[in-house]
């Protein structure tokens, strides 16, 4: 019997299907980290430019962006797991690819932005079903807690992945990262393959009709709580979630960091949205005025990493980013998952998967270029701001909108 504490934490854990899923998530997410990382380290080492990192970020997210609903639209049409089958095993047969390229030395940057373009374009499908499954492996009553178990384990691979795949790139070069990943796509493959399809709660399909895209945004635009999180999120994600871009040049300018040192940092990142996962999972208050602390949170700690006290102080600054990037990622999914229709749940969840993943098309690029043109620290300055003024301005438009009701 688990303390009262720890068996609130991980009550999920109960449905056998979403213990096989989550167990596959890990190896997954750690793979995902572990080709990310040497991904970007590579694209350094090709041209040391901090833009040419953003445009990969940018074609690789960018297409949930144009994308994303559409595939949303699948999503709650088709039978999910049968979809992200299909889905996994392209990616799988992507960073394959790309780990052979690597390996026989023909590897150029325009292929790294094909690779991460076709990889982006899988995604805007993968994404939305991936995130509205959680809810088919465990129903609505443990819902908030998978989520945010789930998220501790996108996490996990942010905080093991990268320092793997930093010892791999010092030991045997970059192309076992890609392999690896390719690797961790089919293992879930598998579990997919072998979950208990009796024990599922699938919803029934919607209905295949024209203007679905549309009918989802403006359920949402007409849903109070939904338009102000999908809102508050987008500009959230696109300022302050470009951690590709950023921290990688936060090690190499600031740190003075390796390949190695990169890793570590990665991996304080992730170690803090873990920790900040399973201390909210055990309490998640999915909310409006819950999200807009959190995004105080951020707007502190971002200025935390400019101020010039260390290695030791910076690491500090990234495990707090973590935590708090946690905090906000857990609180947006429940309140959107829980308010979602089940009809519409694809997307829905679609818009979180643009936010998190497609803001990049926008975000990358221009934090490059600012991280180029008024250096790391006053980037994180202009996103501490950002967010300050999106935790203020969403606090009073929620209270304003109460005070009407009463």
């Amino acid at each position: 019997m688990l303390p009262q504490g720890l068996h609130a934490t991980f009550v999920s854990l109960r449905n056998p299907n979403f213990r096989l899923y989550l167990a596959a998530q890990i190896g997954s997410n750690i793979g995902a980290w572990i080709q990310i990382t040497a991904e970007n380290w590579l694209i350094l080492r090709l041209t040391g430019s901090g833009l040419a990192l953003g445009i990969t970020n940018a074609l690789q997210f960018g297409p949930l962006v144009f994308f994303g609903l559409y595939g949303g639209v699948v999503a709650d049409r088709v039978d999910r797991r049968r979809l992200l089958i299909v889905t996994q095993s392209a990616l799988a047969l992507l960073a394959g690819a790309v780990g052979l390229l690597v390996a026989t030395n023909l590897i150029e940057l325009w292929m790294i932005w094909l690779a991460a373009l076709l990889f982006g374009m899988v995604m805007s499908i993968d994404r939305p079903a991936l995130l509205s499954f959680v809810k088919d492996l465990v129903g609505e009553a443990d819902l908030p807690n998978a989520v945010a178990l789930n998220n501790a384990v996108v996490s996990s691979g942010r905080m093991i992945g990268p320092v793997i795949s930093g010892l791999l790139i010092a030991s045997l070069g970059m192309a076992p990262s890609f392999f690896i990943n390719a690797i961790s796509f089919g293992l879930v493959v598998l579990v997919l393959l072998i979950l208990d399809v009796t024990r599922l709660h699938v919803p029934a399909p919607a209905e295949r009709k024209p203007g679905q895209v549309r009918e989802g945004l403006s359920y949402i635009r007409q849903d109070r709580v939904l338009a102000l999180v999908v809102t508050v999120m987008s500009v959230v994600f696109v300022a302050a979630y470009n951690f590709q871009v950023l921290v990688p040049l936060f090690t190499f300018r600031m740190l003075g960091g390796s390949s190695e040192r990169y890793g570590v940092v990665m991996s304080f990142l992730g170690l803090g949205a873990v920790a900040g996962s399973l201390l909210i999972a055990s309490w998640v208050k999915p909310g409006v005025m819950m999200i807009a602390a959190w995004c105080g949170l951020l707007s502190i700690v971002h200025i935390w990493l400019t101020l010039p006290f260390g290695v030791h102080f910076a690491l500090a600054g990234m495990f707090l980013l973590g935590v708090s990037s946690g905090f906000f990622n857990v609180t947006v999914a429940s309140t959107l998952q829980l308010r979602a229709r089940d009809d519409v749940r694809g997307r829905v969840m679609a818009m979180y998967s643009i936010g998190i993943l497609g803001s990049g098309l926008i975000g990358a690029p221009l934090v490059g270029i600012l991280a180029d043109t008024v250096g790391v620290s006053g980037t994180f300055l202009i996103i501490a701001a950002v967010c300050a003024a999106t935790a203020a301005t969403t606090a009073w438009t929620w209270l304003k909108g109460e005070n009407r009701k009463s």
